[in-house]
């Protein structure tokens, strides 16, 4: 707590004072992705503990959960649209050594997410019903799946602000201030879950319902909590009348070009699984549950890839806004093969110990023996996935965008989702078949985007860098 205090009386800056632009630029991973990866960690805890009093709860009210969150997670993406083009744009600016010019983008990324969030927000609400009906929710959860998704859609619009926050202290490098942060919300949310849920102390039960309230005032809270620590030590300010119309048309250009085609990317991937989740939710509440499960125990596979892939995105940034071309390849290179490493070994470990983790949620033998054998596939999609992740938003962060989601999207389309079909639904594998498919994908995008990275380091790398692809030569003078 007294760190917290620290960080909102301003002792940890953000502006980077005393650290120059070689300083900057010679982060290495660990220090970036550390604070992420601790962070990320004592949230899958929190999340596994949330899962934990769902399913003791009501199995049915953790299937209720899960399939409202697969909508969720739609808007959820959505409304971060900014978030993607402004973590590279504010570390260019940087790495460039142009503080003001970062800030501006952070601004207009914060305003920009928290408008589309708003609107997300009230599509999800009223057509709450016909979304849980279109996923083929099973009719006995329909009711609280309902319920979860529009309490829900209260917290899009603080998702959106809380995410372009995030992006912009990534960005800084100030992983630490995000750790902090995060210990705050999870220190709330559990007692408040388990209160809300069951009903405690002054809170009567409220089931599915309190679940969702909970998930609300923590992101409230997160977002105030958030908002005071860049306003007090990056002079951040919602007044755009400061600005030109035409410097704020500019920078919102900017960040379009590279955050569109992953808005998109994330948006088709949404509902992409919402049309896996109908392959298997009408077959069995076992089947949506065993796929809850492992993917609340593999979470921790993505957190610790999403927490090395940020800290290299942000150190790509950075050598790249230094026009410093030969340590970006040597750098992405060195977070796939630690990326590989360490989720790997963590896919086995989970594997391992399948059926006493499984034993946490639930004593049906038919959830358990389904998810032992998805977290057994799961070791070998977890090193193609490592690769394609940091490959991806290395892509991203040097501009090159358009050509890996639209390649990704085609392999999804047009041969996943029919692969999906014919091994779940017309073979019988159900979930399992699922995950066959997940291999199968994740090997072909590997291969495609380890083409694509070898292509682009040859014609960007290989060149006297005049602009950066997806940046104007009006914004390299700018």
């Amino acid at each position: 707590m007294r760190a917290f205090w620290r960080v909102l009386k301003g002792k940890w800056t953000l502006e980077g004072q005393g650290m120059s632009k070689e300083a900057r630029t010679d982060q290495n991973l660990f220090q970036l992705s550390a604070p992420l990866m601790l962070s990320a960690l004592i949230g899958m805890v929190v999340i596994l503990a949330d899962t934990v009093i769902l399913s003791s709860y009501s199995e049915n009210t953790a299937a209720a959960v899960s399939i409202a969150n697969q909508i969720l997670l739609v808007a959820f993406d959505l409304s971060t649209f900014f978030s993607a083009g402004a973590v590279v744009m504010i570390s260019r600016r940087l790495g460039a050594d142009e503080p003001k010019k970062a800030r501006q983008f952070a601004e207009v990324a914060v305003a920009g997410n928290a408008i589309i969030g708003f609107f997300l927000g009230l599509i999800l609400y009223f057509g709450a019903p016909w979304w849980i009906a279109a996923i083929k929710c099973p009719a006995v959860i329909v009711d609280d799946a309902i319920v979860y998704l529009r309490v829900g859609a209260f917290t899009i619009v603080f998702n959106g602000v809380m995410m372009a926050g995030t992006a912009m202290l990534r960005a800084y490098g100030k992983s630490r201030v995000l750790l902090v942060l995060a210990l705050l919300a999870y220190t709330i949310y559990l007692p408040l879950s388990y209160g809300l849920v069951f009903g405690a102390g002054p809170f009567p039960e409220m089931g599915v319902k309190g679940s969702a309230l909970a998930t609300l005032v923590v992101r409230v809270t997160a977002v105030v909590a958030l908002l005071g620590v860049i306003v007090s030590q990056l002079k951040f300010r919602l007044m755009f009348w400061r600005y030109s119309f035409s410097m704020l048309k500019e920078h919102t250009k900017r960040m379009l070009r590279l955050s569109w085609p992953l808005a998109l990317d994330n948006l088709a991937y949404g509902f992409y699984q919402i049309i896996l989740v109908s392959f298997i939710a009408g077959m069995s509440v076992a089947m949506v549950l065993s796929r809850s499960f492992t993917l609340v125990l593999s979470a921790v596979l993505t957190v610790l890839l999403m927490s090395l892939s940020q800290a290299n995105e942000v150190m790509v940034g950075y050598r790249y806004g230094a026009k410093n071309a030969g340590k970006v390849t040597q750098c992405v290179v060195k977070s796939s093969l630690v990326a590989v490493l360490v989720t790997t070994l963590s896919a086995v470990f989970l594997a391992i110990f399948a059926e006493p983790l499984f034993g946490l949620f639930t004593k049906d033998p038919e959830i358990v023996s389904l998810g032992t054998k998805l977290l057994w596939l799961t070791v070998f999609v977890q090193p193609f996935s490592a690769v394609n992740t940091i490959l991806y938003y290395s892509l991203k962060t040097i501009g090159d965008v358009v050509v890996p989601v639209a390649g990704t999207q085609i392999m999804m389309w047009l041969l996943s989702v029919p692969v999906a079909y014919l091994l779940a639904v017309s073979w019988g594998w159900g979930v399992v078949g699922l995950w066959w498919v997940l291999l199968m994908e994740e090997s072909f995008k590997a291969a495609f985007l380890v083409l694509r990275w070898r292509r682009c380091a040859r014609s960007f790398f290989g060149l006297t860098r005049a602009s950066a692809p997806g940046e104007s030569k009006s914004e390299e003078s700018a």
